[in-house]
């Protein structure tokens, strides 16, 4: 009687054991997370502010353009103003937008000392600073995006030079139209000009009447009226961007003189490029607003980004003749107001 009970016992053990290792196994076997999945970040949207040296430009204009382009492109919301050509208005901008708290200042120097403390408020308030088209010489920027404007000069130079031999003539006289009196680009195209004829070996061939004119085209007219009222007797008529150059071309028509004296800018505008097809105009030498004013932008973003940016991102000048003005006609449709 006892071995039967005690197999029954026996009996009951197993079965009890083999009925716990035939339970189902959970659904899941991963343990509970420790912190909570953190979904991924979204792709940032920064505020940039972009001071203009002056909108009254139309190579200015352009830049806002291809700025604007770029910020839809980016999807980033732009903050824009105008310096008017005042460094202390330049300043007063700066400092609003700073106040608006601006991810970036995009900056066009109008000044090459001036503006700098437009640079070093931004500095102060930890607000990184990519530079584009005017270069100020000093403050702390994450890069530079533009042109060498000593290169336009140069290229001018360069024209003038090359003008010089097709003449046969030993001495050249010319009007040389000057920008507004100590800005950036002035500065610089006024320098890169004479050192090329000073490399040239061309400072005593070339006769010079020199005035400013204001980057105005209504100036550029006036000032070559007056000029040419005095003495027609002229080669060439050069001028430091291309709404001096379509006003002096004005002039040059109205005393019958258009194939007589060469004319020659820089930038670029569409009015130039058109002349230029049609032999109204010698040359320009081409700025590209495309890539500076949307390179401005997306430098910006990429600095924001982490990117380890070039102190310089340089755009290279263009000399524009005849042969070769269809493709920057191109560039210009895009980014010219019209």
């Amino acid at each position: 009687m006892k071995v039967k009970v005690v197999m029954i016992i026996f009996l009951l053990v197993v079965l009890s054991f083999c009925s716990r290792e035939k339970e189902p196994e959970p659904t899941s076997k991963k343990p509970p997370e420790p912190f909570p999945v953190k979904p991924a970040p979204e792709k940032p949207s920064y505020v940039i502010g972009v001071s203009y040296q002056n909108l009254a430009f139309p190579y200015v204009a352009a830049l806002q353009k291809a700025a604007q382009n770029a910020a839809e492109k980016l999807g980033v919301k732009l903050i824009e103003t105008d310096a008017f050509n005042d460094t202390g208005k330049e300043l007063e901008n700066v400092e609003r937008m700073l106040g608006q708290k601006i991810d970036c200042l995009a900056f066009e120097a109008a000044s090459l000392d001036a503006s700098v403390v437009s640079i070093e408020a931004a500095n102060r308030a930890g607000v990184p600073v990519v530079q584009f088209n005017g270069k100020a010489n000093g403050g702390d920027y994450a890069t530079f995006v533009g042109s060498e404007q000593i290169e336009s000069g140069e290229l001018l130079g360069q024209w003038l030079a090359d003008f010089h031999r097709r003449s046969g003539k030993d001495k050249l006289r010319g009007v040389y139209l000057r920008g507004v009196a100590g800005q950036v680009t002035d500065i610089a195209r006024n320098d890169g000009f004479k050192k090329r004829l000073d490399q040239e070996g061309l400072t005593d061939r070339i006769e010079l009447v020199e005035q400013y004119a204001d980057y105005d085209r209504g100036k550029g007219q006036t000032v070559t009226e007056s000029i040419l009222s005095r003495d027609k007797n002229y080669d060439f008529i050069i001028a430091n961007n291309d709404d001096m150059i379509l006003g002096a071309l004005q002039a040059v028509m109205q005393f019958n003189l258009g194939g007589k004296i060469q004319l020659v800018g820089v930038d670029g505008l569409p009015e130039t490029l058109a002349a230029i097809k049609t032999g109204k105009i010698a040359a320009t030498v081409f700025q590209n607003p495309e890539a500076q004013g949307a390179g401005g932008i997306e430098y910006c973003v990429r600095h924001l980004n982490g990117e380890a940016l070039e102190k310089e991102i340089l755009i290279p000048f263009e000399l524009v003749v005849p042969i070769n003005v269809d493709k920057f006609i191109q560039i210009a449709d895009r980014v010219y107001v019209k």
